[in-house]
């Protein structure tokens, strides 16, 4: 194996095996922080606790828990509700439902046997929650149950499925090497594929025609039918394909644990083009309209324009693991730094403010 996936394995190891310390703001981080943004304030969890920043000028408003608790930490990605809510799963195997104003707890579910690794799915009413331990968990935005029973796969579940709203259906990607599409409102299997040939660590990408898009460990980009898994095509990679694609216009744009940033075209799986700008490449690649934007492992936030050219490769000093996110005319990348953790740079790369956990 190569010295990047190396990395990735033992990052992945503590992320399941270790928990952070607690006696201070800044602990031992066993993996990268989940963020997400409604355009006003950025949520990222990350070590313990969940924090809500400022995207003006990057300062915090508030943090959950108020006192670091060595027991509870968080990396999955946050999801925002329709009625107002953050919902968060913690290595704890606790999902908690915060106030996005204030940080105030609404309710918990601790049914969960194993740690939310993956951040949760919500679509409409629902909250799908994917689980290390096996189990997807349905609740209701209120925290109740909304399945007789969660849907429970062969290996741990480390991503949230996806939702095609042309159906009362949810696709979710599993380490034992399947998709399944789910029935929403209950839990039914409409169907499952085949044995992909590698891990699913990804959330899957629905196109507008009802197809699927997800990378595996198997070094390839699959595409499938979302109305019957039907196997479309696939598309061999130099290495795995950890994050997910992003589809623009004809194509989908996605990278490699070899660090090679791939354009396919999503009707034909055939190449149009890759570029190697740096390492290994593991978040979900963003595209706006100023560019196609993805980080490398090494710690650069790259853009290059469609046709594959490269606009710029901004370096920083700590390793970026997940893909860039946009909030207004800002760019917002965690690093692996506690002490740097959240980034805002324009759409040039210039950065504009960062925030970093206390001492």
């Amino acid at each position: 194996m190569k010295k990047h996936t190396f990395l990735i394995i033992t990052i992945l190891a503590l992320t399941l095996l270790m928990s952070a310390c607690a006696g201070s703001r800044v602990g031992v981080a066993s993996g990268w922080a989940g963020l997400t943004t409604d355009g006003e304030t950025a949520y990222l969890a990350f070590n313990n606790f969940v924090q809500a920043i400022n995207l003006s000028n990057g300062s915090e408003r508030w943090h959950y828990p108020a006192e670091a608790d060595a027991k509870i930490t968080f990396y999955a990605q946050p999801a925002l509700t329709t009625d107002g809510q953050l919902i968060v799963g913690g290595y704890d195997h606790v999902l908690y439902s915060l106030n996005p104003e204030n940080g105030q707890l609404n309710w918990t579910f601790d049914g969960a046997e194993g740690r939310y690794v993956g951040g949760p799915l919500v679509a409409g009413d629902l909250i799908f929650a994917p689980s290390a331990d096996k189990k997807l968990y349905a609740r209701n935005l209120n925290g109740t149950l909304a399945w007789a029973t969660p849907f429970e796969t062969d290996e741990p579940l480390w991503a949230a499925p996806a939702t095609d709203e042309s159906c009362d259906c949810i696709y979710l990607g599993s380490m034992d090497h399947k998709v399944y599409a789910l029935e929403a409102q209950t839990g039914r299997l409409l169907w499952k594929t085949t044995d992909l040939g590698g891990a699913i660590v990804s959330t899957p990408v629905v196109s507008t025609d009802h197809k699927l898009y997800v990378g595996t460990f198997a070094n390839e980009m699959v595409a499938l039918d979302a109305e019957s898994g039907r196997e479309l095509w696939r598309f061999a990679t130099e290495n795995w394909v950890w994050g997910s694609p992003v589809i623009h216009e004809d194509n989908l744009y996605f990278g490699d644990l070899d660090g090679k940033f791939f354009a396919v075209n999503r009707s034909t799986g055939v190449s149009q083009w890759q570029i190697q700008p740096g390492s290994a490449i593991v978040g979900t690649p963003l595209v706006t309209a100023e560019g196609i934007f993805f980080t490398t492992e090494e710690g650069s936030l790259v853009s290059v324009n469609p046709e594959g050219t490269i606009r710029w490769n901004q370096p920083f000093e700590d390793n970026l693991h997940a893909g860039p996110v946009t909030a207004g005319d800002s760019l917002l990348v965690t690093s692996s730094n506690p002490e740097n953790l959240l980034i805002a740079v324009d759409s040039n790369g210039v950065q504009k403010w960062s925030f970093g956990l206390e001492k």
